[in-house]
């Protein structure tokens, strides 16, 4: 699929995530500063479930939530439960089969849709039906399918599919080859009413209204397993943290996925020690970006000071 521009777009900078990275006040406490619900990980992937934990707690917000699946098998490897690998890394993190509340939620990272019981894809159907807005990943992306063509109202969604993934909704949808991959994800935006992020070295967000987007050239050192979870955890706690604007208005999904991009990358080049010239000092892993994070909110938050 290629990346030709085809399309009026806006490369959405540092500056422009700024302005979506504002500081506590000192009336706020932990659920006025958004409260985040993830559901996400398996027996087979815990550790998605701690690295999307670790990255919307590092983010900046007032509270994470882990909500167990329904029905999940034991893992035959030995591994820990997600929730007992997140509770683990993430103390702060509060585990729960029902949330009282949740500005909004996570989920999908680290799941097979094979797998999943009939209980879950309910539980994750009625959430992407509610009034909460929902990023949605990775194992969660089929659940969106059901969106096309569609007058149902919907909760405010954005999706976080790579490329492989990507082309498999357009194929299950059964859509015309698009001349280009800025015209695919304005028009899988425009069929699942969804706003769309395209990961890539280029990332590309649209709107289900046709605001397109994109972000990067990212450092190639983010090709690494994990840090699409990572993304995820990020765009959960900027979707938690704007929640009542996007209630309102769900067009602001694309600028908080552009932003989460953008803070991606700045915290994987903070881990990698990255130069002015561009130079790399050393590789990295998922865990590294995300503990990079509050650095990289702290220096693109420096560029509105």
């Amino acid at each position: 699929m290629p990346h030709t521009q085809a399309h009026a777009q806006k490369t959405w900078t540092a500056t422009d995530a700024a302005a979506f990275l504002s500081p506590p006040e000192e009336s706020d406490h932990k659920y006025s500063r958004g409260v985040l619900a993830l559901r996400t990980g398996s027996t087979s992937y815990p550790g998605a479930a701690v690295l999307g934990a670790e990255a919307a707690w590092r983010t900046g917000l007032g509270l994470v939530q882990f909500v167990p699946q329904l029905g999940d098998s034991v893992s035959p490897h030995g591994l820990p439960t997600p929730a007992a690998a997140v509770i683990a890394a993430r103390p702060e993190t509060v585990v729960t089969a029902a949330p009282e509340r949740a500005d909004a939620w996570l989920i999908g990272s680290g799941t097979d849709p094979r797998s999943r019981t009939p209980a879950e894809t309910a539980a994750l159907t009625a959430l992407l039906s509610g009034d909460a807005p929902v990023v949605v990943d990775a194992g969660a992306l089929t659940l969106l399918a059901s969106r096309a063509g569609g007058s149902t109202t919907h909760a405010p969604a954005i999706m976080t599919p790579h490329t492989g993934e990507f082309r498999a909704l357009w194929e299950e949808l059964k859509l015309r080859q698009p001349a280009t991959a800025a015209a695919a994800t304005i028009e899988l935006a425009r069929q699942l009413q969804t706003t769309v992020t395209l990961k890539g070295a280029v990332t590309l967000i649209a709107s289900p209204e046709g605001l397109l987007l994109s972000a990067g050239p990212a450092t190639p050192w983010l090709a690494t397993a994990g840090t699409g979870d990572v993304l995820a955890g990020i765009m959960g706690a900027l979707t938690a943290t704007h929640a009542a604007t996007v209630r309102t208005s769900p067009s602001l999904l694309a600028k908080l996925g552009a932003t989460a991009a953008v803070l991606h990358d700045v915290a994987a080049r903070i881990a990698t020690r990255e130069t002015a010239k561009g130079g790399s000092a050393r590789p990295i892993t998922a865990g590294d970006v995300a503990r990079a994070i509050p650095a990289a909110v702290a220096l693109v938050r420096s560029l509105t000071d």
